[in-house]
């Protein structure tokens, strides 16, 4: 138990930094360089290079290169527009800016699957960290044991941990050793492959394992560039909440987890085609040597505890709106975000091949409450909220809704993700002809969209107007 007085700036602190509590402008750590070292680094981890080596699979450099860079862009400015905008202007954390749209309660609907985009995400990349660490072992001529993997995601699941445990400040200096580093690693990596390998092998390199019909490779790679885009829906709230001004809440997140993250998407992309492997961790040796292929694999390791470290504090964040923990210890917090990763350090590379599938998942779930959070914040509520409501749980309260759900909303959601699967089945990989020139993920994030806004302005008229903060009053019952 905290022994600060109650009101006392330390335990506003705990409360904000580590807690729910709108984040005023003294309390945030990133500015310009900040934003985008984070960013950076959190886009810069194995997730890039596995998303690569998906692409590889189906196409060819010049159509995979698109596929990757433009899907991300409209995937990241989709998801970020509303989210970047919001968080960034109240400092408010992500779950809590659902509840405008979602209700009280209904906001925790959308956080049980915040939770599963976050920890299946940190165990992928904690499982290439594992993978990481072989290739390096066997780099050096050293013929590592069958449970190195698993032992190397407890090691990244530790380190992880006492990053996050110890707040955003930690994060942004762990951040800008590792950018730079970053920088000059990806770059080498790339001279070395173009020194090795000329841009016609590159360009005529043939896709790993193509389906028969070019289309639908071509539609699977775009949909891939823009579901992993959407993907970012899990860490952008938290990165733009700690941000100063609304210019470092949005451009870093477009720039850095859309083009640049696209950027190295492609390079992991040429290289799976000339190498023939989609496992980043086997081709940066062959192409780097020895010494610098180890450091590449070093410093992207790094990045993958980056990562990792931003999706268990923004985790923890989360967890805070489960009744019981609220004002539970911030380690114990992290701590259970750490338990659902125990399975990765048992099954690492069995759950690792469902990283394709988990993939889709994202697209599934994210598309459709992406579309709806910016309809409801630009479209209905021009950005203004009642921050109040936000943590008043009284049923008289805006937000609100019935019995604390905002069914329309829920319901979108619904139809969002059926709308997808009708499009595409990333499982079977069945396809309606539309998905030949509209990606599943922009499906499923205009028509939920489209019926929330028009649900909202013909059934729910009352909730849809423009809600200003009220200048004074006391919340009655808060939810914090």
């Amino acid at each position: 138990m905290s022994t600060e007085r109650p009101g006392s700036p330390a335990e506003h602190e705990s409360l904000s930094l580590f807690g729910r509590m709108p984040l005023t402008l003294g309390e945030r750590e990133y500015g310009t360089l900040g934003a985008h070292g984070t960013c950076f680094a959190y886009a810069i981890a194995t997730w890039c290079f596995l998303t690569g080596g998906y692409a590889a699979q189906l196409v060819g450099a010049v159509q995979g290169m698109v596929c990757l860079v433009v899907g991300n862009v409209i995937g990241v400015f989709l998801i970020a527009a509303p989210l970047s905008m919001g968080c960034q202007r109240y400092g408010l954390e992500q779950i809590d800016f659902c509840k405008p749209s979602f209700g009280q309660y209904g906001a925790r609907v959308i956080l049980v699957f915040y939770l599963i985009n976050m920890i299946g995400w940190s165990g992928l990349i904690l499982v290439m960290f594992g993978n990481g660490i072989q290739n390096i072992l066997l780099a050096l001529g050293q013929q590592p044991p069958d449970w190195l993997v698993g032992a190397g995601v407890a090691l990244g699941i530790w380190l992880s941990y006492l990053l996050a445990t110890r707040g955003v400040h930690l994060l942004k200096l762990f951040n800008s050793i590792v950018t730079p580093a970053l920088v000059v690693i990806t770059a080498f990596m790339f001279y070395m492959l173009i020194t090795s390998y000329s841009w016609q092998d590159i360009v005529t390199a043939a896709p790993l394992e193509p389906y028969d019909d070019p289309l639908l490779n071509y539609a699977i790679a775009l949909e891939l560039g823009v579901a992993s885009g959407m993907s970012w829906w899990g860490g952008i709230g938290f990165l733009a909440r700690n941000t100063r001004t609304r210019r470092n809440a949005i451009y870093p997140e477009v720039i850095q987890l859309g083009i640049v993250f696209g950027i190295v998407c492609s390079i992991a992309l040429f290289s799976g085609l000339v190498v023939g492997s989609d496992d980043p961790t086997q081709w940066m040796v062959p192409l780097g040597g020895v010494v610098m292929g180890v450091l590449a694999l070093a410093f992207v390791a790094l990045a993958n505890i980056t990562s990792t470290s931003i999706s268990l504090y923004a985790s923890g964040l989360a967890l805070r709106h489960v009744p019981g923990l609220h004002q539970k210890a911030w380690r114990f917090i992290i701590a259970l975000t750490i338990v659902p990763l125990c399975f990765f350090v048992i099954w690492p590379q069995e759950l690792y091949d469902f990283g394709d599938a988990f993939l889709a998942y994202n697209g599934t779930m994210h598309a459709p409450v992406g579309g709806i959070l910016l309809v409801d914040y630009f479209f209905l509520r021009r950005q203004s909220l009642n921050l109040w409501a936000i943590f008043e749980a009284a049923p008289s309260g805006a937000y609100h809704y019935w019995r604390g759900f905002n069914v329309l909303a829920l319901g979108s959601v619904v139809i969002g993700q059926i709308t997808y699967f009708a499009v595409y089945n990333p499982f079977t990989d069945a396809a309606h002809w539309i998905f030949s020139f509209v990606p599943a993920s922009i499906a499923a994030f205009v028509l939920p969209g489209l019926i929330y806004w028009a649900g909202m302005r013909l059934w729910l008229r009352d909730y849809a107007p423009t809600e200003a903060p009220r200048p004074g009053g006391q919340i009655i019952t808060p939810n914090i």
